[in-house]
């Protein structure tokens, strides 16, 4: 309860209603967090005395009524309060200074009135009133800001010194801007989604500040911008597709609120186009990296580990998966600082290679303790322009990746791998060729396939020995049987010659 009798000190024309006030709120502590926090919520409303002795009347109604109930009448109590303040202060309420303020208008269209979204929506646990109504579409701007597009936007500055504006924005998304980095016409699946949108509509409205800036939804204004715009769809289809249904976020809504909506609509799935998980590591990152800067005094394992908790916390994610991108993010700024530093390459270019193989960046770390690649590339660095270069312009899967830590570990293994980088100057498939037979010796070198094969020799000599003559005759299949008469004196040979080595046959005698 501490501060909130200073909050009701600031609510509009409720000084009539005090008593009343202080009474919902002392009752509603009863509840718990949820219920106290909604009537709060409804004690700061901007509403004359009549209206706010009439709400806080209906509240006290219904909270004395749950006087001494049980946990799910009170759980059905607390439901109803929510349903008093939805319906009296948002449903109803309108704040007189917003409809002076010039945000973007919103307006009645397919029998549905502008109106407070009810219940109010939560997103990453922050409550955000916002209102719904239909816009026109070709009165919105993309969001520059919208991290989906930020190596886009990164590149056409590095070009062209200078953000792209409004138009070249909507053309960056569309795919109508080729960037030289950018292979595909349609980078964001737009066309797809246009004709998805120009047969039913834009079916989730996106989410805009009061100005009209969305915060959410961009690639769906984008593709209705592009039927809008576009030749191929109808009349009918086109004025489907112009007039869009928003949720319109009310004046002085907190950058937290918006970064609430973001990270909730972006960071937990919901089958929707997902952001690159490039762009969520790094954002993850920055993020951990900021408040690690604001500690003072020495960092220990506890305090780092409430920070990483904290951020898994504002992205709706875990602890460990925090701990993940922090590994990969390093591994992938390392890796783009070589190529553009010490081999020059378009930064563009490395941006998009680290986002297209991000996840080789987790399989990179693959092993144990000293074993660990990432461990080898520290301490080794005639090892780091092999690995590096053969990720960039060679190797086609993370497979291949998580198995370079055994490839170094085995001489012979390392040997090919070395061959690999020098033949990618030439042919690519020659060093592909090479690497995955550095693979394939590093397999067969490794201490568990010779341990594995070992057991399979003792069991089949076990076998072999028990097996009474009449076994063998009784095997229908000659060609098994030369088979097996040819793989034996070849073992026999092999087999011989190591004892030879091993000083347990005589040379010569064999």
């Amino acid at each position: 309860m501490d501060g909130i009798q200073d909050d009701l000190l600031t609510i509009r024309a409720v000084h009539a209603a005090k008593d009343l006030v202080d009474e919902a709120m002392t009752l509603s502590a009863d509840y718990g967090h949820e219920v106290s926090a909604v009537v709060q919520l409804a004690a700061q409303q901007p509403l004359d005395e009549e209206s706010a002795r009439s709400l806080f009347t209906r509240i006290l109604v219904v909270l004395r009524g749950g006087v001494g109930l049980g946990t799910q009448d009170r759980e059905r109590v607390a439901a109803m309060v929510q349903d008093e303040v939805t319906q009296l202060v948002i449903g109803r309420q309108r704040n007189p200074r917003e409809e002076d303020s010039g945000g973007i208008v919103l307006v009645a269209r397919n029998g549905l009135q502008p109106h407070r979204v009810t219940p109010m929506p939560i997103f990453n646990g922050q409550q955000v009133p916002l209102e719904e109504g239909y816009v026109d579409v070709t009165q919105l701007d993309l969001w520059k800001g919208n991290h989906r597009v930020e190596l886009y936007v990164k590149e056409f500055q590095e070009r062209n010194g200078r953000e792209p504006d409004e138009v070249e924005l909507l053309r960056l998304v569309q795919g109508d801007l080729a960037l030289p980095s950018v292979n595909d016409r349609d980078p964001f699946g737009i066309v797809p989604l246009a004709r998805s949108i120009a047969r039913k509509g834009v079916e989730r409205p996106p989410i805009i500040t009061y100005e009209g800036e969305p915060k959410d939804g961009n690639r769906r204004i984008a593709a209705a911008k592009y039927v809008v715009g576009s030749s191929d769809f109808s009349h009918e289809e086109k004025e489907r597709a112009r007039w869009i249904r928003v949720w319109r976020a009310p004046l002085g809504t907190t950058e937290d609120q918006f970064e609430a909506i973001v990270v909730a609509l972006n960071f937990e799935d919901d089958h929707k186009e997902p952001w690159p998980e490039y762009v969520k590591a790094r954002l993850v990152v920055e993020r951990y990296r900021i408040l690690r800067e604001n500690i003072t005094g020495r960092i220990t394992e506890a305090k780092d580990r409430e920070v990483r908790a904290e951020v898994a916390k504002q992205f709706a994610i875990m602890p460990a998966e925090v701990r993940r991108y922090l590994r990969m993010v390093r591994w992938a700024e390392d890796f783009e600082l070589y190529h553009t530093e010490e081999r020059g390459k378009d930064t563009a270019d490395v941006r998009y290679k680290s986002n297209d193989i991000f996840q080789w960046f987790y399989e990179i770390d693959a092993g144990r303790g000293a074993d660990k690649l990432t461990n080898k590339l520290d301490q080794d660095d005639d090892l780091k322009p092999v690995v590096y270069d053969l990720m960039f312009d060679v190797l086609e899967s993370g497979a291949e990746v998580r198995h370079l830590h055994k490839v170094v570990a085995d001489e012979n293994s390392l040997k090919l791998l070395q061959q690999a980088h020098e033949a990618s100057a030439v042919s690519k498939d020659q060093a592909l060729n090479l690497v995955r037979e550095a693979i394939a010796e590093s397999q067969r070198s490794s201490p568990t396939k010779r341990l594995g094969f070992e057991q399979w020799l003792k069991s089949a000599v076990q076998r072999l020995g028990q097996a009474p003559p009449d076994h063998w005759r009784s095997i229908e299949n000659t060609e098994l049987l030369c088979d097996l008469a040819r793989v034996f004196r070849s073992a026999t040979g092999a087999v011989e010659g190591e004892l030879v080595s091993r000083g347990k046959l005589p040379r010569g005698d064999q």
